[in-house]
């Protein structure tokens, strides 16, 4: 007999280390909040220290890795500058002589950059996104018993608004080893051990001119959340639904720590809304308020896009060819567009496209930077970076097969493996053939079906259709016409 496979959903709100090497991690998992802390000085209490080592090699591996990675970006920084500077020299020095030297500077430049970066990619140590994930997962396997009894995978969601998304009760843990196993030990709640989950709340305050645009501030308790989304990090409601009038958005949570992210992309929002240009984009309809204030915003509530599927998804030579060509025309246009608009993309990358339940393309996310293998950084915010990355787009539309390979894309047998692999997950290995814990990290939760009519939709279905959504929409589904037509109707 086949054994029974329960998906466990689980997110990860926050993780953070400090020089002592103890850990804090928050997760949700099938709703219910968790915050576990681990302390090194309590595990090593223990005689058995097995343990109490693995743990030290583990936050170590985590601190050595990001470690290397931040002198990488030192480097590379320092490389970007280098160039900057020099080219603004050479072309001084070619405007006063009005001639070329003669000396191939830009060459030597990049052969000296080639062989660094050859070099460093001989360095096959761990990454710091694969050794935070190895550490979570260790806390959160000894985490099996009490999510099945506080959480278990099978529980009745309960509805709650972005207020109380945020704001849930949360179950405090500390991590001790007991009869040679990690196990995690209930703590009291305190004022202080709430004000760590109160500092997870999105807050930030908006500039005056702003809170003078003509947009509704809607309250977090008005809004019913409907899906959450955990890409990118840290998850976070995904479709809401006002109480009142029924209006569906897309809520997307101010990051204070990035201010100048947030407010460029409510300018270019605002911009665009006023140029009415041909192109797709989720429209700004509002902000959501932090408790009554007009001033300090939770986020952004955008228009809803219906079956929203990533480009980098449709990046397959299985996609019908007219649809890649139809896509890889209106990309270009749409960035055309704001370019002779005076707007600048940022983070030109085929995530940053949407294609719609009626294969219509999208163009999202205007708060800047840039991703690697789709824009140079010394080139990131600037309409030679949307070039870039545009250029990059097409090639891998007109042909998937020979111009993915260099984007780090995951292809179909490795997303499958890592679907059902258990990442960031609460169910111990001894359980798996109980129980699978499953964290989806896909565009797949960021919006929800309409309920019909007259239809009863349970809320453990809402919550299903919000997970499954995108999936619907499925290959076969956009090289079939009357697929689309279907859902049109």
């Amino acid at each position: 007999m086949a054994p029974t496979i329960t998906k466990t959903k689980a997110h990860i709100l926050h993780f953070s280390y400090d020089n002592d090497d103890s850990c804090a991690l928050t997760t949700v998992i099938n709703d219910v909040r968790f915050h576990v802390t681990v302390d090194p000085k309590e595990l090593q209490k223990s005689r058995e220290k097995p343990l109490y080592y693995e743990y030290l090699d583990k936050i170590s591996a985590l601190r050595e890795a990001e470690e290397r990675e931040e002198e990488k970006t030192e480097e590379q920084e320092a490389k970007v500058h280098s160039r900057k500077s020099k080219k603004s020299s050479r072309e001084g020095s070619e405007n006063s002589e009005g001639k070329d030297s003669g000396v191939d500077v830009a060459a030597d430049v990049d052969n000296d950059e080639y062989v660094e970066e050859e070099e460093a990619g001989e360095d096959e140590d761990q990454d710091s996104a694969s050794a935070g994930m190895e550490l979570r997962n260790w806390i959160l396997a000894s985490f099996s018993d009490i999510t099945n009894t506080y959480a278990p995978p099978n529980r009745e969601p309960e509805e709650s608004t972005i207020y109380e998304w945020y704001h849930g009760p949360t179950y405090f843990y500390t991590m001790q080893i007991a009869n040679g196993e990690l196990s995690p030990a209930l703590q009291d709640t305190t004022a202080e051990l709430e004000n760590k989950i109160e500092d997870l709340v999105p807050r930030m305050k908006l500039p005056k001119y702003m809170q003078d645009y003509k947009l509704p501030w809607l309250n977090a308790n008005d809004l019913i959340v409907q899906s959450e989304v955990s890409v990118p990090p840290p998850a976070h409601p995904g479709q809401v639904i006002h109480k009142e009038t029924g209006d569906m958005y897309f809520f997307k949570p101010v990051v204070a720590e990035q201010p100048d992210s947030v407010k460029r992309e409510i300018r270019i929002l605002q911009k665009l809304e006023k140029l009415n240009l041909n192109i797709k984009f989720p429209r700004l309809r509002g902000f959501v308020s932090f408790g009554k204030s007009k001033t300090d915003t939770m986020g952004m509530l955008l228009e809803n896009i219906r079956y929203p599927t990533p480009l980098t998804k449709l990046l397959r030579s299985s996609v019908d060819e007219d649809a890649r060509a139809e896509w890889s025309r209106k990309s270009e246009e749409y960035v055309k567009a704001l370019h002779n608009n005076g707007i600048i993309w940022g983070d030109a990358k085929a995530d940053n496209f949407m294609v719609d339940a009626d294969s219509e393309l999208w163009i999202i996310d205007f708060g800047g930077s840039y991703t690697e293998g789709w824009v140079d950084p010394e080139i990131s915010d600037t309409l030679e970076g949307d070039d870039m990355g545009l250029e990059k787009i097409q090639a891998a539309l007109e042909d998937p097969d020979k111009n993915t390979a260099d984007l780090g894309l995951v292809d179909d047998e490795e997303e499958e493996e890592e679907q059902s692999s258990p990442v960031e997950q609460s169910v111990a290995e001894k359980e798996v053939t109980e129980s699978i814990s499953e964290v989806k990290e896909t565009a797949s939760t960021l919006f929800v079906t309409e309920k019909s009519a007259g239809e009863e939709v349970t809320k453990t279905e809402k919550r299903k259709r919000a997970e499954e959504e995108v999936d619907e929409l499925t290959i076969e589904d956009i090289n079939d016409e009357s697929v689309r037509k279907k859902r049109k109707e």
